[in-house]
């Protein structure tokens, strides 16, 4: 690729991601290189562009802001030699109107929209049978109150009103202990069924959703890299929190997750995808 192709390229990205004004027949490009607020003017003349940015005044070519401008505005030209017919069109974004009330609305019953849904798709998991020790905690109600928990992002501690309230709604058939919930965020066997219920959760737009996406981003977790580690490899790494990966798809209308899986800090996109603990996998749907 020569210079000249680079600074195409360069005119699509910047077309693409920054905001461009229009006044009269002059443009004004935002700045890529020095600070924010810098713009150059560009008059995107059919036969003999202009623009004020230096590499245009050095070289008397097309740069990358009249790159920019020729395709955010697209212009047919034709000379039938007695007349000439110059036609723009500029390409609108299309915007919404916020709707408040059923935003403002939708806000103030979030809590309680979310408990009805999670208890909802928490009837459906099955419970395995047990056939010796003490009754344990049914399955569902370790599910409920471990997803809660993290979706509170309240302590353990702090998060036992929110159990015992739950209890007392009907949502579980008895509040675990706060310490029993981050035993259950470490069991490995919860992760096949927290992923069942992520993709139950979007089964209901199935009929809205035809096109998906997908893509991999980091969350930070509350536990810092492990000291001997850091001790013997860079101790900047001392003061730093350890991360987890999460790859996901989803709809590209309504933005529902279909399928999730999380893997370690520096785990390619690609293959070789592990899914830990459910405490990561409760991570991601927080978020």
């Amino acid at each position: 690729m020569d210079e000249q192709q680079e600074r195409e390229q360069r005119g699509i990205v910047i077309a693409a991601t920054a905001k461009l004004q229009k006044s009269g027949d002059r443009w004004f490009v935002p700045s890529q290189s020095t600070h924010s607020g810098v713009y150059y003017e560009v008059k995107p003349d059919i036969l003999k562009p202009h623009c004020t940015c230096p590499d245009f005044t050095a070289r008397q070519r097309t740069c990358k802001h009249i790159y920019a401008v020729e395709i955010v505005t697209k212009r047919e030209y034709t000379d039938d030699g007695e007349t000439q017919t110059y036609t723009e069109t500029v390409t609108v974004k299309k915007t919404y109107k916020q709707e408040w009330t059923a935003y403002n609305r939708a806000q103030c019953h979030e809590k309680e929209r979310f408990l009805s849904l999670l208890n909802e798709l928490c009837k459906g998991v099955e419970e395995p049978i047990q056939s010796f020790g003490r009754p344990r905690i049914p399955l569902a109600d370790v599910i409920f109150a471990s997803t809660f928990k993290v979706y509170s992002t309240f302590s353990g501690r702090r998060f036992s009103s929110d159990l015992r309230d739950a209890h007392s709604k009907g949502f579980l058939t008895r509040a675990p202990h706060y310490t029993s919930i981050s035993r259950y965020l470490e069991n490995p066997t919860l992760t096949p069924f927290l992923k069942q219920l992520i993709e139950i959760s979007s089964l209901p737009l199935q009929t809205v959703e035809s096109d998906f996406a997908v893509d991999s981003s980091g969350f930070t977790t509350c536990r810092f890299v492990q000291w001997t580690k850091a001790k013997y490899t860079d101790p900047k790494l001392m003061e730093k929190h350890d991360w987890v990966k999460v790859h996901l798809m989803c709809g590209v209308k309504t933005n529902i997750v279909t399928s999730v899986e999380i893997s370690g800090a520096y785990a390619p996109d690609t293959n070789g995808v592990v899914t830990k603990t459910p405490a990561e996998a409760l991570l991601s749907i927080s978020k």
